[in-house]
């Protein structure tokens, strides 16, 4: 608890000079990908601990002339990010409870998966995506071999317990949608509680993340950034980009590796609660145990793509340092297909939250998705250290 106990503490505040230059570069490389038309907005977070060092909006909704200015409360599309703020932190509370044991196999859970060679896959093969499942799904494949009687959510389990293994388990990662609906759905079934309920309950709600689901309201609807135009040119908005998302969402089940819709500020309360290891405040969210698994690589030491329980690990610059060579201090992060990003470091606390909506049609790509954007992810984070580097260091 003293690495947390010690970010946590106030310090002194970021040089006036270091901050605006910060500002500035920020503003300069998102700007930049606005005019580009990587994406028609977006918002960053940005601080240390306790401290946010950064908190802007940028641009519009869409490339319409009169269309409306991003906020900084703006809901987005998760996508991917749906894997590390719902998915994950709910397995992490029923593994906490001892409801859920990561080592132990999928089918102790759901007997159903011990087919065709993954007898021995476990949670933890899931939650690090080396299970030997392949990437994706078509929605309509499963669709085709639906049971009248069946939910959709049930079909894709039914179908994903009845797949060959892609490679050898634990031989390699191959970042997987399936694992994480696997996941998703055992969660289901284990909790008897739908994810949404779980999490709100004990995450979201005591962290005060207000914005922060799978089904949007109308208000939240309204305010949302959409993703895609209908045939007649209008915005959508509040609906699951991810197809295979879409298709998995029934009236008690929410889908694992998409789905979710937050804004910034929920995000940040979300980030600063794992950089304490678990703690808001004085509340335990998380047993510190518990929300290290997400810094503490989970792979075995072959695979050159190293995962923590749910996260990607970074081992190269701007995204990691390797400083103090402890294996808990991991700077971690994820993606998510319609241009959102975290990205945290354990050892220094620090953190970046970058949300576009990259997959607005685009009139430089003749309505297709925006360029890539991960020169600005790598830029953002690169900056935030190198202003971090002029600030005192909390000493033991």
């Amino acid at each position: 608890m003293l690495l947390a106990a010690l970010i946590a503490i106030a310090l002194p505040a970021l040089p006036a000079a270091a901050r605006a230059s910060l500002t500035r570069q920020v503003d300069a490389m998102v700007t930049a990908g606005i005019r580009e038309q990587r994406y028609p907005g977006a918002v960053v977070v940005m601080g240390r601990g306790k401290r946010t060092l950064l908190r802007r909006s940028y641009g519009t909704q869409t490339y319409e002339p009169r269309a409306p200015r991003m906020r900084v409360n703006t809901p987005f599309d998760m996508a991917s990010l749906t894997k590390v703020v719902a998915t994950t932190p709910a397995a992490m509370l029923l593994v906490q409870d001892g409801t859920l044991d990561l080592d132990q196999p999928v089918a102790r859970y759901l007997p159903e998966f011990a087919a065709r060679g993954k007898e021995g896959v476990t949670l933890r093969h899931l939650a690090t995506h080396v299970s030997g499942l392949k990437a994706y799904e078509s929605f309509s494949v499963v669709e085709k071999g639906r049971r009248p009687d069946e939910t959709t959510d049930a079909a894709l389990l039914r179908r994903y317990a009845d797949l060959p293994l892609s490679y050898p388990t634990g031989t390699k990662m191959v970042y997987s949608c399936l694992n994480m609906q696997t996941l998703a759905g055992l969660l289901q079934r284990v909790a008897d509680e739908d994810t949404e309920s779980l999490l709100r309950r004990r995450l979201w709600g005591p962290l005060g993340m207000r914005d922060t689901t799978y089904r949007p309201t109308p208000s939240q609807v309204r305010r949302a950034a959409p993703t895609a135009d209908t045939a007649d040119g209008k915005p959508v908005r509040g609906v699951i980009h991810d197809p295979l998302a879409r298709y998995h969402t029934a009236e008690r089940t929410c889908p694992g590796n998409a789905g979710l819709f937050s804004t910034g500020p929920d995000l940040e309360r979300f980030v600063r609660m794992m950089l304490a290891d678990g703690m808001d405040g004085r509340r335990v969210i998380l047993r510190p145990e518990t929300a290290r698994l997400a810094f503490t690589v989970s792979t075995p030491t072959a695979i050159s793509s190293p995962r923590s329980v749910g996260w990607a690990v970074y081992t190269k610059p701007p995204y990691a340092d390797g400083a103090d060579g402890d294996p808990t201090h991991a700077s971690i992060g994820h993606t998510g297909y319609t241009g959102t990003s975290i990205w945290m470091d354990h050892a220094t606390g620090a953190y970046v939250i970058f949300l576009t909506n990259r997959v607005m049609p685009s009139p430089t790509t003749k309505g297709g998705e925006g360029a890539g954007i991960e020169g600005i992810r790598a830029g953002l984070i690169k900056a935030l250290k190198d202003a971090l580097a002029t600030e005192p260091r909390p000493r033991a």
